[in-house]
């Protein structure tokens, strides 16, 4: 993943339904109709660039699913995914975790991708944010 940008989606001009808490981080304040996010949870948004040399195109999971592991986030709503296009745009919702949302903006002009490592002859997948 490269070319890691905050968006502000239009939904959050609303303040009857967001509360900025800092920039590119939003505390929502109602329930989701689908209730993947609730009040009170914090929610951003990022536009980034998927590497095709680097399977990320055709493997769509990873790193995301890494990066929302480390912290402590989950999609909350695809607002670009289409097969064909490497640039995605994502809600992120870090639930009541202000300290994850803080974290998790930190990625920002970051390059972040997956990189197998070998320790005591066994391979892993590491997480690298650089």
């Amino acid at each position: 993943m490269k070319n890691i940008q905050l968006i502000k989606l239009e939904k959050y001009n609303d303040s009857t339904k967001y509360e900025k808490i800092a920039e590119g981080i939003y505390k929502a304040l109602y329930d989701y109709e689908d209730n993947i996010v609730e009040k009170g949870q914090y929610v951003t948004a990022f536009s980034f660039m998927l590497e095709e040399d680097l399977n990320e195109i055709e493997d769509r999971q990873y790193p995301l699913e890494d990066i929302l592991d480390r912290f402590l986030a989950h999609v909350s709503e695809f607002i670009q995914d289409e097969k064909d296009n490497p640039v995605m745009i994502l809600e992120l919702c870090t639930q009541g975790w202000l300290d994850s949302m803080e974290e998790l903006i930190k990625i920002t002009d970051k390059h972040v991708y997956n990189k197998e490592i070998t320790k005591d002859a066994e391979t892993y997948v590491e997480l690298v944010i650089e």
